[in-house]
């Protein structure tokens, strides 16, 4: 699989110090819940504490 994505153009591997700064596309903006206050609100919950969902979600959870 990695050889697959490196030979993608302009694909470039990360050292390590860069991929322990990757932080899943997202600069640190993923709202952060509760699992079952997630699932209460229809999103799902990753195990970084990230909830994710559509529009309707968020609002669900801005109620928290």
């Amino acid at each position: 699989m990695l050889k697959n994505i490196l030979n993608l153009n302009g694909a470039q591997r990360l050292s390590k110090d860069e991929q322990q700064s990757v932080n899943g596309g997202r600069a640190g903006n993923c709202p952060t819940y509760p699992p079952e206050i997630c699932t209460f609100c229809s999103g799902g919950s990753l195990f970084n504490g990230c909830c994710m969902g559509s529009p309707l979600v968020h609002q669900c959870l801005n109620d928290f």
